[in-house]
């Protein structure tokens, strides 16, 4: 192996290991499967949140060890299994070979903060534990496989982790309804502590219901067959909150940075900026007509994505950090555009809040109106 090659990997290999070894660590009580119960301090390994898809759904939701009081895994089934290979490659038949082996499936249940409770499939995790007994490391997955040595009975796994430091501290509903605007598509809510979009179920009534959300302050964007409804507020993350306020030069800075973004669209454009210079928060409008099988999905049309992009200052130089997409749309050929108005109504919403969007009270920022073409 060549010498910068080694290099590289010990780099990469330090840098995870630091990231494992300074990663924020929480209060936890450990209860596994056989009653076993110990306390001491639970840390992610990695940057990644725990992340799973609830039942019914088909998103992956992430969620903050700060945001959960707990996790239980509940098994879905247990059974002993045969163990076997496929008969010949490429087909389905299998052989089946002596001895059993124990397999459980798993259904995990997040217990939140705001008191809600989220069941779904757990996309694996793992955690470091330090107790006074000894360092563990905890790995939640969807399904444990045993050896044919073992039972069912024989398989200890973690059943329940208790984050003791959080508690229920509220959150609450989102909900409201859309009229004189068209018919609604879509709701959509950026949170703005963790970062992350919120989807709502909407009637064809034009009413919206996010459910109870986190506690914080979301960003809300509407999507109707006419129109798009945003709001785009200065509220940042807690720990970005103290940044230098923004500068009349930075939106054209960052426009100098924003075409070099590697991207699907070849067309987009930085349609506002909030925030400040730690956290800025850009509205950024995309949109595609050319690309593989478009005549199969946007006939005559094209394909179109409102994100915010958030970005950060590094010393005179700005650089991207996320993008979270509010909307995704694959208008049609003979599609009206829509118009886009953003608004301080859809700005910083608290949960517990019921908004009533009417086009008669609507109230726009000023030079609010696009035309989204």
């Amino acid at each position: 192996m060549k010498l910068h090659s080694r290099l590289r990997i010990l780099i990469f290999a330090a840098v995870m290991t630091l990231c494992a070894t300074t990663a924020s660590s929480t209060p936890a009580v450990i209860t596994d499967s056989d009653g076993a119960v110990f306390s001491g301090e639970l840390s992610l390994i990695g940057a990644r949140p725990l992340t799973m898809v609830a039942l019914g759904d088909n998103r992956q939701q992430k969620f903050n060890l700060d945001d959960i009081v707990s996790i239980e895994q509940l098994v879905e089934s247990a059974t002993m299994e045969r163990p076997w290979v496929f008969k010949e490659s490429g087909k389905a038949d299998k052989v089946y070979l002596d001895g059993q082996y124990p397999l459980i499936n798993f259904k995990t249940s997040v217990t939140l903060v705001s008191g809600s409770v989220v069941t779904g499939h757990l996309i694996s995790v793992a955690f470091n534990f330090k107790s006074e007994a000894a360092k563990r490391k905890i790995f939640l997955t969807r399904q444990i496989k045993g050896t044919k040595e073992e039972i069912l009975d024989d398989v200890i796994y973690v059943s329940r982790i208790r984050l003791t430091a959080n508690a229920v501290a509220g959150g609450g509903p989102i909900s409201g309804k859309v009229t004189g605007f068209g018919t609604l598509i879509s709701v959509t809510a950026l949170d703005n502590a963790r970062e992350q979009p919120v989807f709502a179920k909407v009637a064809k009534d034009g009413s919206f219901d996010f459910g109870t959300l986190l506690p914080g302050s979301y960003d809300l964007c509407v999507l109707t067959d006419t129109h798009v409804l945003c709001g785009l507020s200065d509220v940042v993350p807690t720990a970005q909150a103290s940044g230098d306020p923004l500068q009349a030069e930075d939106l054209a800075d960052i426009n100098l940075k924003f075409p070099l973004a590697d991207d699907f669209f070849n067309e987009r454009w930085i349609l506002g900026l909030r925030g400040n210079r730690k956290f800025a928060k850009a509205l950024v409008y995309k949109r595609r007509a050319e690309y593989y099988e478009s005549e199969k999905w946007t006939p005559g049309g094209f394909l179109w994505h409102l994100e915010v992009w958030s970005w950060h200052l590094a010393g005179s130089e700005w650089k991207i950090d996320r993008r979270s997409i509010l909307i995704r749309h694959k208008q049609q050929g003979g599609e009206k555009n829509r118009k886009l108005l953003t608004t301080p109504l859809l700005e910083a919403v608290s949960p517990g809040q019921r908004l009533d969007i009417q086009l008669g009270v609507f109230r726009t920022s000023p030079k609010s109106e696009k035309l989204l073409d």
